[in-house]
């Protein structure tokens, strides 16, 4: 617990450098305001260099959960020419997404959605840095981090929308394992009928896994 808390405080500090964050992203970033928002966490560069070689110019993306700043919406088109739609369930950081992405000349629409609540069309790849952060981890209110008691609430409300959806796109779910452990994630997974797990990926030295998700029962 003391090493969680200890970890989430650095990359807490790490995540709210604008230089850092172009340097791993090559996009640009505003100055941050008092809203105390993160240009990134521990898994939002190993799902950047995870799906980014699965992309190309033409493959239809879906950000879920994209922030204040579309973070991965934005460095995956800029390294593939991907078509993006990135959408958030807070009003206020579609907005400010929105105000990022013009601000980057990008041709990425963001919507306010839960989950694919919303959404139009259909996508080849999804990708969804899930707030992972048990509760009693975080000293204030932080939508951004809060997944539940046990840190699962969201990624098994994800889990039953992707289950849920016809198509045949592929799913890249990031979680840092320090946080939720490879097994708890299995273990939802495999509760749901109708997806199946590829394989889990990590990206030396980061502490975080990807798990990248198909339907099995195709539409």
């Amino acid at each position: 617990m003391v090493l969680r808390g200890l970890l989430r405080r650095a990359s807490g500090r790490v995540a709210r450098s604008r230089a850092l964050a172009r340097r791993l992203f090559g996009i640009d970033f505003p100055p941050r305001d008092d809203s105390g928002a993160r240009y990134f966490d521990l898994t939002t560069p190993v799902l950047v260099s995870l799906v980014a070689p699965r992309l190309r110019p033409g493959t239809r993306l879906l950000d879920m959960g994209t922030g204040a700043f579309a973070t991965i919406g934005l460095a995956l088109w800029r390294r593939t020419g991907c078509d993006v739609v990135a959408t958030d369930v807070r009003p206020e950081l579609v907005r400010k997404a929105q105000a990022n992405v013009d601000a980057n000349h990008a041709p990425i629409r963001v919507v306010e959605a839960r989950f694919y609540d919303g959404v139009e069309g259909e996508f080849d790849c999804v990708t969804f840095n899930a707030p992972y952060v048990p509760s009693s981890f975080l000293s204030r209110s932080d939508p951004q981090s809060d997944g539940g008691p046990e840190g699962t609430i969201i990624i098994e409300g994800f889990l039953d929308a992707f289950a849920a959806k016809g198509g045949r796109a592929t799913a890249y779910l990031g979680v840092n394992r320090l946080f939720v452990p490879r097994e708890k994630v299995e273990l939802l997974i495999g509760r749901r009928a109708g997806l199946g797990l590829i394989d889990v990926r990590r990206r030396w030295p980061w502490p975080v896994d990807v798990y990248v998700l198909t339907r099995t029962v195709r539409t």
